[in-house]
Parts: structure tokens; sequence; C-alpha cells
């Protein structure tokens, strides 16, 4: 029974197993907020997948995996800047994470995002300037290279992350970046197979590296 003052509802013509549909349009709000919802829809997936501005989903997703990765080396006071602990480190993915994660924010503008080199030199070939081993490495980063540009990230970081972080540059050897920095400095031969994983990045893989800055 309809209320008073209230037209009866249209009865559409369509029919399905005996059952009639009334013409009630939904409220335009919310055909609006539908609407909508498309039409952002498309500069998002345009910024965020094709403008190469946005970090995509997976990009916001490593960057918190790196943060958390960084924040737990932070508390790991037994890792120590030698020879086997940097190179065990380099070979663990996961741990690599927050190296990758202080690299980009801390390094990238000089050494480029991927190691390729800008105003610093290249971290992907075979030359250095200041390293013949990874404790060379981490030394440069703690303690920097003065005169050159190169500031001492010890006074920023304790001695676990720049433990990290020298790993992540190691394993930066041998990468493909975009636009490669000219080499500079000598050539140094290929790192060493790590022996086994530290206890920060146990079941790391002991692959040798290939060949960087």
């Amino acid at each position: 029974m309809s209320e008073p003052n209230r037209p009866e509802p249209k009865v559409l013509d369509h029919e399905c197993d005996g059952i009639r549909e009334y013409d009630n349009p939904m409220p335009f709000w919310w055909s609006a907020i539908f609407w909508l919802s498309i039409i952002a829809s498309v500069p998002y997936f345009v910024f965020y997948h094709f403008g190469g501005i946005g970090s995509t989903l997976a990009e916001d997703y490593e960057s918190e995996v790196g943060a958390f990765y960084e924040m737990q080396a932070a508390k790991l006071g037994d890792l120590k800047g030698d020879d086997e602990t940097i190179l065990a480190l380099s070979t663990d993915a996961e741990k690599l994470l927050g190296g990758r994660t202080m690299f980009k924010a801390n390094c990238g503008t000089c050494h480029s995002p991927d190691g390729g080199g800008k105003t610093g030199p290249n971290l992907t070939d075979d030359y250095y300037l200041n390293v013949r081993s990874p404790t060379d490495i981490f030394r440069v980063v703690r303690d920097g290279v003065p005169g050159k540009g190169m500031p001492d990230w010890g006074k920023r970081f304790s001695e676990p992350q720049l433990v990290l972080l020298s790993a992540y540059v190691v394993s930066l050897r041998g990468g493909t970046p975009a636009s490669a920095k000219e080499p500079q400095g000598s050539e140094v031969a290929a790192w060493p197979v790590p022996e086994k994983a530290v206890q920060a990045g146990a079941g790391a893989s002991a692959e040798p590296h290939g060949a960087g800055n």
C-alpha cells in the first residue's frame, strides 16, 4: 500500500522469472560518487604507473620494508665492518633493502640512485679511488673523504647501519646503471665469495660478486 500523496512507482516493462522491477533509480549523490571515483582513477593510474613521478605501491612497500631493516640494523650491536660480515650481508636480499633505503636517501644525489655515479664515482664498475677491499668501503662511508665531498656518515649512523650501507654498496658492483659514469681510480679484483653468512644475514646465498666501485 503506497503512502498518501506519494505517486505509485512505475513498473518497468521487462520481466525475469515472473519478477518485475520498479523504476527506482539511485539517489543522485550516490551516482555522483560512483562516477567521480571512476574519473579520479584515470589520473591516479597514469600518475603512479606511467608518470614516473609518484611511487608505486610496490615501491612504497619496498621502502617500508627497507626502513624496517634499517631500524633493525640500528639495534644489532654485534655487526662489525670487516670483510666477512660485509660480504655476507651483501648477498642477503632482504637485509639489503635497509641499505638500499639508506643509500637512495643519502647517497643517491652524488652517486645516482642506481650507483651509476654523478658528482661521485660510479659504484658499479671495477675501479675505485680509495678502496681495495670491502673494509675500505666501510671506512670511507664512516670517515668520509676530506676535501673530496664525501661526508663522514659515522656522525649520523650507528656502526651496524654503516655496515648495512657498506654491504649495499658492495652489492652494487657488477650492476648495470641507466647512465654509468666513466671509470675513476684503479682496477680492483672481484670481491671474494663470503665463507658464511653472519647471524644477522643467516640464509644468505654465497655467490661470487661481479666487479664495481
